[in-house]
């Protein structure tokens, strides 16, 4: 399975994302804020970065620009809480990211998000290419 970085600055998120993702096989590293996401994604081999869009310090759209930057074949998917924010999340797929998220989620929309995304990182014979 896939080693997934979340960043959300939402403790109640991070566990939530952490358990289903788990739960489906997935090994998940966490950070509750973009900077300390960006400081993960430098140092650790990731396959897929889920990133909320609103957070302090560093928000999801430095997130997506960052690993773009620095790790350019990671796939990224970027989620926001507000229905009305859906500009945010076209602005988060003109950078890079390859699929967004509605949050509030349920478990199965989730790992749709991720399976989609992971899908279109898979290199020649089904397997994740890797910088």
């Amino acid at each position: 399975m896939a080693r997934i970085l979340v960043i959300d600055d939402s403790a109640s998120v991070l566990e939530l994302a952490g358990q289903i993702l788990g739960q489906a096989g997935h090994e998940v590293v966490t950070a509750e804020s973009g900077k300390q996401g960006v400081s993960i994604l430098a140092s650790q081999p990731l396959d897929l970065v889920i990133t909320d869009i609103y957070m302090p310090e560093e928000d999801g759209l430095e997130v997506i620009r960052n690993a773009r930057r620095t790790c350019p074949g990671l796939r990224v998917l970027a989620m926001s809480v507000v229905t009305g924010k859906r500009g945010m999340l076209s602005v988060a797929r003109a950078l890079g990211a390859a699929g967004t998220l509605l949050k509030p989620f349920a478990a199965g929309d989730l790992l749709a998000a991720v399976d989609r995304c992971l899908e279109g990182s898979r290199g020649p014979g089904g397997r994740r290419t890797h910088d």
